[in-house]
């Protein structure tokens, strides 16, 4: 029990292209049945290139942005991390909860040509 952390390191090259503007990950890592979500920490490591903008959203699958508020850039370097915003969501998981990592682009997923995160997702476990 107490405070924990998920953590997980991405490249863009892991994210599947929605035939659109916005390219998403499933996180191999889950959070746990009984967690209590507190923030998420991202550390963009390497810009995201090769359009004109990416934003980042952290969801559950069904919300978008759960794990955070507003949609902060990960289109510029930022290796000690950029302001996420409060969860959207619920912060209490009833069940085992998958992570969702959404990047939408300028213009086309396809136009990106790199990137990394660093993505540390704080929260209370309970059991």
């Amino acid at each position: 029990m107490g405070m924990k952390v998920l953590s997980e390191a991405v490249d863009h090259a892991q994210f599947t292209d929605g035939s659109g503007a916005s390219g998403t990950l499933k996180l191999t890592r889950k959070l746990p049945k009984g967690a209590i979500f507190l923030y998420s920490k991202v550390q963009v490591v390497e810009a995201f290139l090769g359009d004109t903008s990416a934003v980042l959203l952290i969801g559950d699958g069904s919300d978008a942005d759960r794990y955070n508020t507003g949609t902060p850039s990960v289109f510029t370097l930022a290796a000690d991390g950029v302001e996420m915003g409060p969860p959207g969501g619920n912060r209490f998981h009833a069940a085992v909860q998958e992570i969702t990592l959404t990047v939408t682009g300028g213009s086309d997923w396809g136009a990106i040509t790199a990137g990394k995160l660093k993505l540390k997702l704080y929260y209370i476990a309970t059991q």
